[in-house]
């Protein structure tokens, strides 16, 4: 059977409002968008849309998801209300400007900006801590730049697979009032574990591997953008993606072939340009993402516990004699099903990022 789950709802000073079964619920945990969740309750009085909502498994301490609310559905008829919520991360849903930058932590980079970006940081962002420390270096390739902040979240994911989490909820008193803010850390998942197809605990699978589909660019030539003669361009380097998710400089036999051939203009007389190795990685090895496995595992089962499953996991995953090195992107829990439905992908970390105005 599924868990039954608690919701508490904190106003946006952060004092409780209360705490409510969660009658249903259908929770999305996803590294690669701001997805939406919902909760229907009974309907209350003082649950309005961006208060923050915290849902726990009853008599369980563990936060299991920390959002926003950010629709509120009430039907008076049924005395229902149907709470939509994104992850606590869209209070960061607005821009920031990007520029060169290099360090000896990513996650303190993060905190940085959030500090200098947000006013959350007086309220619900007040408690962040940097767990890791791991070398970045972005390279914004038109200068400075204006981007959405979920976005360079995200990328951060797939470079350096970081993750905002909520690891508790702080209590503090103010003019005598309780209130109540989560804990937050700032962390690289360094987590491991290997699952197999042959295991009865996992079932309903499904697998796509692009790499047999070859819908997507594994060559790169940097092109000359002044070159006249589409005949013979000329061409500065070119860069190839192995079967493995490296990008290299010279063609070898773990490129799939024949190779599907993209190009980048390059402006000589831009005085910021990025090296070519950078621009070789950047446009190649977002393709590296070849694959999508997902897979059921029951809430009741001697294998992994639901405290266990955590974005960023990275995975060895046996199946059907393939093997896929791979890390999980998002994850679903609802109140219909025992299961919890796991989606992981093959990501290729790496210490470079490439920003252009055409860059996801």
């Amino acid at each position: 059977m599924s868990y039954s789950l608690l919701a508490t709802v904190f106003g946006q000073d952060l004092t409780m409002t209360g705490t409510y079964p969660a009658l249903t619920y259908d929770l999305f945990f996803d590294a690669l968008s701001n997805a939406t969740s919902t909760v229907i309750i009974s309907q209350v009085s003082g649950v309005h849309e961006g208060d923050y909502i915290a849902l726990k498994a009853n008599n369980e301490a563990n936060i299991l998801y920390y959002g926003q609310i950010i629709t509120i559905d009430t039907d008076t008829t049924s005395g229902l209300m149907t709470l939509s919520i994104n992850y606590i991360w869209n209070v960061l849903n607005s821009q920031i400007l990007v520029t060169n930058r290099s360090g000896e932590s990513y996650e303190a980079h993060i905190n940085a900006l959030i500090n200098r970006y947000s006013t959350a940081t007086s309220g619900v962002l007040r408690d962040i801590t940097v767990a890791s420390n791991t070398p970045y270096q972005v390279t914004s390739s038109n200068g400075a730049q204006a981007t959405n902040f979920i976005d360079y979240l995200i990328r951060g994911f797939k470079l350096h697979n970081t993750v905002l989490s909520v690891d508790g909820i702080g209590q503090g008193q103010l003019n005598g009032k309780p209130f109540f803010w989560p804990k937050i850390s700032i962390k690289q998942v360094t987590d491991t574990m290997n699952f197999n197809s042959d295991n009865w605990a996992f079932n309903n699978w499904t697998v796509t591997d692009s790499r047999l589909l070859r819908g997507y660019a594994n060559e790169l030539w940097l092109i000359d953008k002044d070159t006249s003669d589409m005949e013979n361009p000329t061409i500065m380097a070119k860069y190839w993606l192995q079967n493995d998710g490296v990008v290299v400089n010279q063609l070898n036999n773990n490129v799939y072939q024949p190779t599907q051939v993209a190009i980048y203009l390059y402006d000589k007389t831009a005085t910021d340009n990025p090296d070519n190795d950078s621009i070789g990685r950047a446009n190649l090895g977002g393709n590296s993402y070849n694959h999508n496995i997902q897979f059921s595992v029951s809430l009741d089962n001697n294998f992994i516990r639901l405290d266990q499953i955590k974005l960023g996991l990275q995975s060895t995953i046996f199946y059907q004699g393939r093997q896929y090195k791979s890390v999980l992107t998002s994850y679903e829990i609802s109140s219909d099903s025992a299961q919890v439905r796991l989606t992981f992908g093959n990501l290729r970390f790496g210490k470079n990022d490439l920003i252009s105005d055409t860059s996801n």
